[in-house]
């Protein structure tokens, strides 16, 4: 009884409106096409976060020096003194080297590029897997490979800023209007990509990509978690990361079947087409028109909702709805004043108007610790997929359907032990077992490469799950009137650790072998010490206010000091009871 009185206070400790109204609405036809949107916006983020593993493969190559005969004087020569000026091995090997490792030849074969590079002059590539890709139709070979790097770090750098930028804009004008506006523009940008033939423009609008992803994942997101009842919210708030999976899985049919990276480009985001009109169709967050004062907007939308789902509208629920309408939400937070004019919270964060949110106990936590653990799991995460890569080098495509899997295997999962054990507890777990299996995968000997593999696929799907919590986690930690910035903030903390794995497998390894073990495996670690300063949220309806988050920590912390009062005066109970026996 006492812990079941225990878990009520926790539920008491502020009083939420709209999960109330949500609670009675429940789950139906009103909440399905913002659980469609957010799924077909998750489906496509593979094309554009991990596309350049397909998109801009390394593609084997040789090198020929320059040619004796100039390619004018080709109109002279017939077919049979073509083939002897023609000099080619019999045995064609790519070995990939820059300089002249070929013979020198009169004229070029068919395949032959010239290219402005001094240590290529004349490159051939293996056409055999993919036909066309971005490095060999830009040649980012040779003194030109420091540039193939790029095209996957813009988008990261892009997210980087997009994320916040998307937090701040989904905040003062609404989730609704900023996905459709993201999804537009990101629409273009596609376009541009797939037709541009000039390899610093498409740079450009690669960045612009990324930006857009925070425009369209993180408020879509918020859209999804904010209409949906409490006690349904981890289910859904997690089975949406599947449409991520399914998209990788999807995307690795789609490259098998389209070789050439431009089509493959434009296929692969075709999902726009789809999602731009059913944004357009969904309602805005009611729960956002509320923290913006339009409280009569709020109970018209939550009406509809009833009636979407076949939901009588009880007295219960009138009663709701009469006291959102008269409801001030911005005299609940000293923060919610002059919401409409309020800074970012990355800038927030830079000026000293930070002082404003780090002055909370609660907050200050909450704003201290979340970055960092997106960082290390964005990082841990990336690092082991860089790194199994090599276990399935041969086969690009089933290495990435393989990661699809592993994906929704881990969210099918996690789902359940997430709604029974705990945000918080099985985080913390998670990355502490994902670490400590990269540590020590560098003590399994060589000859067990079987058991190397599993080790580290088995950090990767631990790694996978946590993240699919965290995308539950993280949103129910920050405040209503923050929440989209909250979550693109941390989000754009964790594009640092996108950033940062490429330099740790692509450079560090080569001068010290066990780095991304080491790395990775201690960023398990030390996100599974950080994650247990954050309060649990388990039960708890969404906090609306600063003052909620406040209410939250301070409870948990008297509820902590009962329960140990309790449980001190049944020991003393106990050991004088004994005392008294003894004497007796």
């Amino acid at each position: 009884m006492q812990r079941k009185a225990s878990h009520k206070g926790k539920a008491m400790l502020f009083k939420n409106n709209i999960d109330d109204a949500l609670s009675i609405i429940g789950y139906g036809r009103w909440q399905i096409p913002f659980f469609a949107l957010t799924f077909l916006i998750h489906f496509l983020v593979p094309i554009q976060i991990m596309g350049s593993a397909l998109l801009s493969v390394p593609v084997p190559f040789r090198c020929f020096p320059s040619l004796a005969v100039p390619l004018e004087t080709t109109s002279h020569f017939n077919s049979t003194s073509l083939t002897s000026l023609t000099s080619q091995p019999p045995a064609v090997t790519y070995e990939s080297k820059c300089g002249a490792a070929g013979q020198n030849v009169s004229l070029p074969p068919s395949s032959l590029r010239k290219t402005d590079l001094s240590s290529c002059s004349y490159v051939q590539y293996d056409h055999s897997v993919f036909p066309s890709t971005v490095v060999s139709e830009f040649n980012l070979v040779c003194e030109r490979s420091t540039l193939r790097p790029l095209f996957q770090i813009v988008i990261s750098l892009g997210a980087l800023f997009g994320a916040p930028l998307g937090g701040v804009v989904s905040d003062k004008y609404g989730r609704k209007i900023t996905v459709i506006g993201g999804a537009v523009v990101n629409l273009i940008a596609v376009a541009v990509i797939t037709f541009c033939p000039w390899y610093t423009v498409i740079l450009c609008s690669r960045f612009l990509v990324g930006m857009t992803v925070g425009f369209i994942v993180l408020p879509s997101y918020s859209l999804a978690q904010e209409t949906t009842p409490p006690r349904l919210r981890s289910h859904f708030g997690m089975l949406a990361g599947l449409g991520f999976s399914v998209g990788i899985v999807v995307l690795a049919g789609e490259a098998f079947l389209v070789r050439h990276w431009r089509q493959l480009q434009l296929t692969a985001s075709s999902s726009l087409l789809i999602i731009i009109p059913l944004a357009c169709l969904v309602e805005e967050s009611p729960r956002w028109l509320s923290q913006m004062g339009r409280q009569q907007e709020t109970a018209d939308a939550l009406k509809r909702a009833a009636c979407r789902n076949g939901v009588a509208v009880t007295p219960e629920l009138v009663r709701i709805l009469e006291k959102l309408k008269t409801e001030n939400r911005t005299s609940h937070d000293v923060l919610a004043k002059d919401h409409g004019n309020e800074k970012p919270l990355l800038w927030l964060m830079m000026f000293s108007k930070c002082r404003s949110y780090f002055r909370y106990p609660g907050m200050r936590r909450i704003l201290c610790v979340t970055p960092f653990v997106w960082y290390l799991q964005a990082l841990l995460y990336l690092g082991i997929l860089l790194n199994a890569n090599n276990f399935t080098s041969n086969d690009p495509f089933m290495y990435v359907a393989l990661s699809g899997v592993m994906d929704f295997t881990a969210i099918i999962l996690t789902t359940p032990i997430a709604v029974r054990v705990g945000r918080r507890c099985l985080s913390m777990t998670l990355y502490l077992v994902s670490g400590t299996l990269l540590l020590l995968d560098m003590a399994v000997p060589a000859d067990m490469e079987w058991l190397k593999w599993v080790s580290v696929m088995t950090a990767f799907l631990l790694c996978a799950a946590s993240y699919q919590v965290q995308f539950i986690f993280t949103p129910e930690l920050y405040p209503t009137v923050i929440r989209s910035r909250g979550f693109g903030f941390v989000n754009g903390t964790g594009s640092l650790g996108l950033v940062t794995a490429p330099l740790i497998t692509d450079l560090l390894v080569q001068k010290v072998w066990w780095s991304v073990n080491v790395v990775c495996g201690l960023a398990g670690l030390l996100a599974s010490l950080l994650v247990s300063f954050l309060p649990e949220t388990r039960n708890l309806p969404l906090p609306e206010t600063v003052q909620d988050v406040e209410k939250r920590l301070c409870g948990n912390k008297k509820l902590k000091d009962s329960e140990a009062t309790e449980e001190r005066a049944i020991h003393e109970t106990i050991e004088l009871n004994s005392t008294e026996v003894l004497e007796g």
